[in-house]
């Protein structure tokens, strides 16, 4: 579906974007509780409380219910086995109905509830309220599919990205772009929304400094319909660049495409997460193929995300999720949990807290992460894959070297 701004804050905070089209379940599935959370057996030590104040309905849906979904699943493992360091797991899920004015009501409420660790709603815009009620409580707050760096900003106290940041996949891009030998590069930069304004921004920083070279730019607008004026600078170029990078997404990049590759422009193109869907190629055919860009996880055969993602199928009484890459996600951030709180030796939310900052070299489902000496935007595998024939292939996985600042 066409992605719509409907408020200002959205302008400064778009999540992982490929969440835009993906098409929702309804929470209640597997051994979820439709989205208010749950209890099962763990082991005897002092409960786990992990709240999620999340946006179950309106803009964030589409990447929130199934992180959530995801989160229920890993969670109702490790109960199964004995909870984390036997404590027993409880996930309490409130929708903030991606409504920046309820995220401080309902964060209070999860507090009230004892929560001692929170997963936040997938915009900045809306996390802000949360973060500040969490932090008066001493509780730190994850955001589980947000790639928006000022996330760890916003509510003025410190909070972590459990994806990857737009500086970290668009310096992993930049670095893949120069091992294929790319020299020069276009860039399409739109200022609607800080996701499509500041990825080709450290794509530039990055590229420049492993020796490539910007030889032009332009702007476009999000849910733009004819490309005519960008294609027909595109085409005009001499010479032509080694290739395009843009944060672009889905529905926009597939009607891009098409109209490029009709005026016969074959320069390669670059992108990002909100490529990562299968959208694309059922929309822009064979125009699609070339495609590559960078996203959180490729379920490749015997990967641990294909072996997450077929558990969680099975616990889902057969239903794969809606997308591989925000499962992966939700299981990210139960195992930084679980990791905090093993090395924590407490469920004490300072505790937590003082853990989770020292995470090194942590294996989570979609590659490893560390928040040891970052602000928290992590460093984080980061998968490129390419559409060859019409299918996603996994080209690359890596930690970028040298990352920009946000």
């Amino acid at each position: 579906m066409k992605v719509t701004v409907r408020k200002s804050w959205l302008i400064a905070a778009l999540v992982c974007v490929l969440a835009t089209v993906l098409v929702l379940g309804i929470l209640g599935c597997g051994g979820s509780s439709g989205g208010t959370g749950s209890t099962t057996a763990g082991g005897s030590g002092t409960p786990l409380v992990i709240a999620a104040a999340i946006g179950l309905t309106g803009d964030a849906a589409s990447g929130d219910v199934p992180l959530s979904e995801a989160m229920q699943y890993s969670i109702d493992t490790l109960n199964a086995a004995g909870g984390i360091a036997g404590h027993p797991i409880k996930l309490i899920i409130k929708d903030m109905k991606s409504d920046p004015a309820l995220g401080t009501t309902v964060a209070n409420e999860l507090l009230g509830q004892g929560a001692q660790i929170m997963v936040g709603p997938a915009f900045p815009g809306m996390a802000v309220g949360v973060i500040q009620a969490a932090a008066a409580k001493n509780v730190t707050v994850l955001g589980g599919v947000s790639t928006q760096p000022e996330y760890v900003k916003v509510g003025g106290a410190k909070a972590y990205l459990v994806a990857f940041g737009d500086n970290v996949q668009a310096a992993a891009m930049a670095e893949y772009a120069l091992k294929l030998g790319y020299k020069t590069v276009y860039t399409l930069v739109s200022p609607d929304l800080s996701y499509t304004a500041k990825l080709p921004v450290f794509f530039d920083e990055v590229f420049a400094k492993g020796g490539g070279k910007e030889t032009g730019t332009d702007t476009f607008s999000v849910g733009q319909t004819d490309f005519s004026a960008q294609v027909t600078k595109i085409a005009g170029l001499n010479p032509k660049p080694d290739c395009i990078y843009t944060g672009m997404f889905t529905p926009d990049v597939g009607i891009f495409l098409k109209q490029l590759r009709a005026a016969g422009v074959t320069i390669p193109l670059l992108g990002s997460d909100g490529d990562d869907q299968q959208a694309l190629i059922d929309f822009a055919g064979k125009d699609a193929d070339g495609v590559t860009f960078t996203t959180h996880g490729f379920a490749s055969p015997g990967s641990k995300l294909a072996a997450y993602v077929a558990g969680f199928t099975t616990w889902n009484k057969g239903k794969a999720p809606e997308a591989n890459a925000f499962a992966g996600l939700g299981g990210d951030c139960i195992d930084v949990i679980k990791a905090a709180v093993e090395a924590a030796g407490s469920v004490d939310p300072k505790a937590i807290s003082a853990a989770l900052a020292n995470i090194e070299n942590l294996q989570v489902e979609t590659g490893t992460i560390t928040y040891k000496g970052t602000d928290g935007v992590p460093l984080k595998t980061v998968s490129i894959v390419a559409i060859e024939n019409g299918k996603f292939v996994l080209k690359d996985q890596r930690i970028p070297a040298f990352i920009p600042t946000p």
